[in-house]
Formats: C-alpha cells, sequence, structure tokens
C-alpha cells in the first residue's frame, strides 16, 4: 500500500502555493502593459489568474483544462498566441495563427520536444524555428518561448507564447512565461497530491473490507455451536445472521454511506458479541434522529465498537456497557464510542494507532483515523480519551456537507 504522510502533503501544498505566486507576482503583468509598469495591478492581475486557473489545473493537464488554462493566460498578457503542449501533441492554441497551429497538431513541435526532454525553457526567433512555413499575412508569428511544466522533476508538457515583429519577445517576457509555467506546475502538483490522497483513503478503505478478524469468526462460530443443542432456535437464526453480515463485508461497498447503515451494520455485529457475552455485555444507543441521514464514510464506526468490545469489555473481569453516540452539532455530527472497560496506557494507545499490521490491535483504528484525515482534514482525525482501568471515549466529527462526499 502506498505510505505517505498527509501532513508533509499539506505543508508543500501550502509552500508551494505561496512561493509559485509569490515568483509569478513578479513577472506577470496585465495584457496591453509594460513590464515593470502598475505594480500594485499586476500583483492584483496574478492573484486573479492564480485563482482563475486553478479550478482547471488541479484536475491535471488535459485537453479540456489546457484549453480554458490557455484561453485566460491569453486574456491576461501581452502574447500575440499561447498554446500549451504535451511536447509531442498541442493540447491548445489560442490567439493569432490558431487557425492553423490547431489542437492535436503533432508536427513541428520540435521546440516543445526540447524542452520536455531538456526540462528547462527555450528560446527561439524565425518562423522556420517555430514551425510554421505559412507567409507573414497568413501567420504572423516570430518568435517563441516555451517553458517546461513540471509535476516534481518529470516534465509533462510546455507553455509556449508566441510574439510577432510588432510585438516583440523580450526578456521580461521571457520571465513571464517562466513564472507563469512555475504557477501552472504548482498547481498540476497540488492535482498529483490530491490524487495520492485520494488514493490513499482508498486503499486504506480496501484494507479495511479485507479485514474480518480471525478472532471474531473463532468466538462467533464457537458461540453458535455452543447454542445448537441448548438452544437450536436461537443457532440458526445466528447462522443466517452470520451469513448475510459476513456477505455484506465481502461484497463492494462505495467510498461513503449514511450514518443509518453504518448503525445497522454494527448492530449486526452486536448480535454475535451479545450473543457470546450473554448478560456481560451491555449496549446503549444515544443517537439523535438528525444524524441518520449524515454522510459518512463507510464501515467508519464498525471498527471503533470492535476495538470496544474486543480489548475493552473483553478484558475486563465482570459486566460492561458500550454506549454508541451521535450527536447534531448544526454544521456537524459528533459520533462517539465510550466503553468502561480496562482501557489503554499511553504506550497501548500509541500501539493502536500504528499504520501497520502485526500489533495486537489489528489495523482497525489505525485505518479509521488516517481516513478520517485524509478525506476531512487533520483537524478531524479520531480524538481518544483513554486511562488504565477506567475505560476508552473515541470520537470524530465529520461535516454534514462536503464537496465530492456523497453516497
Amino acid at each position: 500500500m502506498e505510505q505517505i504522510n498527509l501532513e508533509v502533503l499539506l505543508l508543500a501544498q501550502l509552500l508551494f502555493t505561496v512561493v509559485a505566486v509569490a515568483v509569478a507576482t513578479a513577472f506577470i503583468v496585465r495584457r496591453n502593459q509594460t513590464f515593470g509598469q502598475g505594480r500594485e495591478e499586476a500583483s492584483f492581475e496574478t492573484l486573479h489568474l492564480a485563482n482563475r486557473t486553478l479550478p482547471y489545473l488541479r484536475q491535471g493537464l488535459s485537453q479540456a483544462t489546457a484549453d480554458k488554462t490557455a484561453e485566460l493566460i491569453y486574456n491576461y498578457t501581452q502574447a500575440a498566441a499561447v498554446a500549451i503542449t504535451t511536447g509531442d501533441q498541442v493540447l491548445a492554441f489560442k490567439g493569432k495563427g490558431e487557425d492553423h497551429h490547431s489542437v492535436g497538431d503533432q508536427a513541428n513541435l520540435q521546440i516543445s520536444k526540447e524542452v520536455v526532454k531538456l526540462g528547462r525553457p527555450r528560446v527561439v526567433h524565425g518562423k522556420a524555428e517555430i514551425g510554421c512555413d505559412r507567409l507573414p499575412m497568413i501567420c504572423p508569428l516570430t518568435s517563441v518561448v516555451a517553458a517546461p511544466l513540471k509535476i516534481q522533476k518529470k516534465t509533462l508538457g510546455t507553455l509556449n507564447l508566441y510574439y510577432t515583429e510588432q510585438i516583440p519577445l523580450t526578456a521580461g517576457k521571457i520571465k513571464i512565461a517562466a513564472g507563469l509555467a512555475q504557477l501552472m506546475s504548482t498547481q498540476m502538483e497540488l492535482s498529483e497530491l490530491d490524487r495520492k490522497t485520494e488514493r490513499l483513503a482508498k486503499a486504506e478503505l480496501q484494507a479495511l473490507q479485507s479485514q474480518i478478524s480471525p478472532h471474531f469468526v473463532y468466538n462467533t462460530l464457537n458461540t453458535i455451536a455452543s447454542f445448537i443443542r441448548t438452544r437450536p432456535e436461537t443457532a440458526r437464526e445466528l447462522i443466517v445472521e452470520f451469513a448475510d453480515f459476513t456477505r455484506r463485508s465481502f461484497k463492494k461497498h462505495g467510498e461513503f454511506s449514511n450514518f443509518a447503515e453504518e448503525l445497522e451494520y454494527v448492530h449486526q455485529y452486536l448480535l454475535f458479541e451479545n450473543a457470546r457475552f450473554g448478560d456481560r455485555l451491555t449496549v446503549v444507543y444515544r443517537v439523535e434522529p438528525e444524524v441518520l441521514p449524515t454522510v459518512v464514510p463507510v464501515l467508519i464506526l464498525q471498527p471503533l465498537v470492535e476495538n470496544a468490545v474486543r480489548h475493552g469489555i473483553g478484558k475486563k473481569s465482570g459486566p460492561g456497557r458500550v454506549v454508541i453516540s451521535a450527536e447534531d452539532q448544526r454544521d456537524e455530527c459528533w459520533i462517539s464510542v465510550t466503553d468502561d472497560g480496562v482501557g489503554m496506557t499511553r504506550e497501548q494507545l500509541v500501539e493502536a494507532l500504528k499504520r501497520r499490521t502485526g500489533t495486537q490491535y489489528g489495523v482497525g483504528l489505525s485505518n479509521v483515523n488516517e481516513r478520517l484525515k485524509s478525506i476531512y482534514g487533520l483537524d478531524h482525525e479520531l480524538q481518544i480519551e483513554t486511562k488504565p482501568g477506567e475505560g476508552t471515549k473515541m470520537t470524530f466529527r465529520v461535516p454534514k456537507y462536503k464537496p465530492r462526499v456523497r453516497v
């Protein structure tokens, strides 16, 4: 599984954005404005351009996102034309010569290929050099600066700014191209970080879906076996429920479900634990009805309840109680699982939250914690209060609405 430090990713996002905007602000000027004039307006235009292009480039580099980005850059710079390429193909072209420097063109891209290969900007003068043999009255482009678009150290494409004899290519305009390319690279870098974070959440979910505790299966089957002679009807009902429970565990889920469905799955799991523990286990539900439709990550509750039963009540002599609470807190829902079991030391808690198999606590708690952080952010991590001999309380918060989070 891909291991990613989300704190580092988020810090990298912030640093990349600040650096890119600072660099680009020093170079970009509004269209029809000479380089070095109107610094305050130029700064505003840079931030505005960064904000306008962000929704497109955060989706990655494609023909659709390149088209929108090239149009925005063309409208905000003095370039006669703007192109975005992969090095082997033109993804977007805006401005003079648009009729024959067409999207999808794979010819006359020598300068773009060189930039992709070398990973640094190139400047050329002359129609032949820029890959155009049309007459001046058809294509007035006479020079181009091509700057690399990178993710980390890999060059994925180029940003090409074209100029004419009437609007010549200057040192300032070369710096503009370099600043823009760096800004675009930063936004594509953030796109890749988003995808890595999403892949992490999916990988964590797949790992959790593939895990049914062997202890739970063994104990449940033993419990059913003990009822076969003394309480055959109960044994039959538990077998049917267990078959349905394992089917639900192994089937493919989406990434999210509503809290009511998660609660139903937990209730089914607790049928077997109640049968095994008998009077030793009491379960209390304190769920406000407003919380039931809330969309939550799938399989987010059951690992917490299993931890409370197995490691809290299961290791306690005498009866114990598990309380499942869900509160409506305006824009958020607060969900908690509390037990009055044996509790944990600080060292045991650290062990339980380790992101690896082989610990006595399995991967359930760490899995839930990492998924919460990757979906909602670091401030939504699992909150655990525990003390040896006094039980454990595990709480997490989910917003009632978050973009791209839906059943």
